[in-house]
């Protein structure tokens, strides 16, 4: 458990899918890049986020400035309680920005999920089952990985025993900076998608 530490990498996220979704009914198979990002990518806040399998690994990404360091997790059974994804960016051909907002006012829930984040700060965070390991191997995305949930694979010891169950993630008040969010089926009740201009005169 981890109590306001920086988990640069924690889940993610998971929520995000709503980043272009907007005026969008998701269905299955599909990605969305985040055309919506500029700089750093987008945010997403949760209450409180669920995945019933959870994997994290050091990768490369790209946002509007060009390639960037990322942390990837990919997760299953997600649950997003209280989602707010925000995207702030100039408006072309007019002076000033706008901020783009998704919300949805129940349990977004999603299948699997590909999230590719530069940061993440969670209020409190427990992993079920967790492995974090550094291990031999010709790709860098598998010389480093935390598992957590049921595809969790840890090693027997002679005085622990880590069991790999769901829900294998729960974060709580979450903020995650991302750059990609792909989900293969997501559910947003209540969604709302909101729009305002601040003009820089």
């Amino acid at each position: 458990m981890y109590n306001k530490k920086r988990l640069v990498g924690g889940t993610g996220a998971s929520f995000l899918v709503v980043a272009l979704v907007g005026m969008i009914v998701l269905s299955s198979g599909t990605a969305y890049a985040a055309p919506l990002a500029s700089g750093s990518g987008f945010t997403v806040e949760a209450d409180e986020i669920r995945s019933d399998e959870f994997l994290l690994y050091p990768s490369a990404g790209e946002g509007d400035q060009g390639e960037t360091p990322v942390v990837v997790v990919e997760q299953r059974g997600v649950e997003i309680d209280g989602l707010v994804l925000t995207r702030e960016q100039e408006v072309p051909m007019m002076d000033g920005t706008m901020e783009i907002s998704f919300t949805a006012d129940e349990t977004v829930t999603a299948d699997e999920q590909y999230i590719k984040l530069t940061g993440l700060d969670a209020e409190n965070a427990e992993f079920n089952g967790q492995v974090i390991n550094a291990q031999s191997s010709e790709n860098p995305e598998q010389q480093f990985q935390q598992t957590a949930g049921e595809n969790a694979d840890p090693e027997e010891g002679y005085l622990t025993n880590v069991s790999g169950e769901a829900p294998g993630m729960v974060q709580e008040d979450v903020e995650i900076d991302m750059v990609y969010l792909a989900s293969n089926e997501i559910t947003l009740p209540g969604l709302d998608v909101g729009v305002e201009y601040n003009s820089s005169e």
